[in-house]
Formats: C-alpha cells, structure tokens, sequence
C-alpha cells in the first residue's frame, strides 16, 4: 500500500496527528530541512521594509489567519 492510500484511509483526526508527528520530527533537525531561496527573499524584503502595523498578540494573530483561511475556502 502506497504512503498516500494509507493516509486517506485515516480520519482528519489522525491526519491531524500524523502531521504533528512529521512537524515534530522535521522540526528537531531544522538544518536538514532546505529552505527554498524565496523565503530567505521574503524575510529581506520585510526587513528592508517593516510592517507599520501594530503588531498582533499571538492568540489574535491565529485567529486573523483563521478568519483569512475559511473566509478563502467559501470564496472558492
């Protein structure tokens, strides 16, 4: 059985875990996970030009992305 018929036979619930485990996995080892070129592009232009936006507390920032992502899936 393939990688990718084993995780659409799990639940959202296990998908959920299984990607807690990868992330928690990849994450312990940061240095063996390249990069690609345009994020270390993105992370020099926001420092050339810093946001004048307040900044957001954390909780209220994973809420704006929330509301952003579910605002994009009943857009499309």
């Amino acid at each position: 059985m393939s990688l990718e018929a084993m995780l659409a036979a799990l639940t959202p619930q296990e998908k959920l875990d299984a990607m807690n485990i990868l992330w928690r996995d990849l994450s312990a080892n940061p240095a063996s996970v390249p990069s690609p070129d345009w994020h270390g592009d993105v992370l020099n232009s926001r420092i050339r030009n810093p946001s004048n936006k307040a900044s957001l507390p954390l909780d209220a920032a994973f809420d704006d992305v929330r509301e952003r992502l579910n605002e994009r899936r009943t857009q499309g």
